[in-house]
């Protein structure tokens, strides 16, 4: 299923400490400043309770009608538990783990034509695509 034209699937990106920024900085290089996006971290003294409010609020600002995906660094960690906490609570709210730089750019390139089911799909397929060891494959190629 497609998504029909206009509207833009969210994003926000949630970790430990302040690489969600960095992986918007990292993902701004290939695709250009990014829409309808937000990093929410989460450093060492935060209060959890202020912490969820602004994901929560993140989510309100971010959603179109078409959904909100939050991408977590570590399945089980604060940040994924909050947003699926949250995801669980609302509708058109997915969360994913593991967030990598492929992830990111799956998404962006994406997400005006997937729906966010579609977009939870390949951006995993993607992600996990992305894991590689280059010097083993160049060592197979010899």
């Amino acid at each position: 299923m497609t998504k029909r034209g206009g509207m833009m699937i969210g994003l926000i990106i949630a970790t430990h400490g302040n690489s969600s920024v960095e992986l918007i900085k990292g993902a701004e290089m290939f695709a250009g400043p990014l829409s309808q996006c937000r990093a929410w971290t989460l450093n060492p003294g935060d209060d959890i309770q202020k912490g969820e409010q602004m994901l929560e609020e993140y989510v309100d600002e971010l959603d179109q009608e078409e959904g909100v995906l939050i991408m977590a660094d570590l399945f089980g960690g604060t940040p994924s538990n909050l947003a699926t906490k949250i995801a669980l609570r609302r509708e058109n709210v997915e969360t994913v783990t593991g967030v990598n730089l492929p992830m990111i750019i799956q998404f962006v390139t994406e997400r005006e034509t997937q729906t966010l089911d579609e977009l939870v799909e390949s951006c995993i397929e993607t992600a996990q695509d992305g894991i590689k060891c280059p010097t083993k494959i160049m060592k197979e190629r010899r």
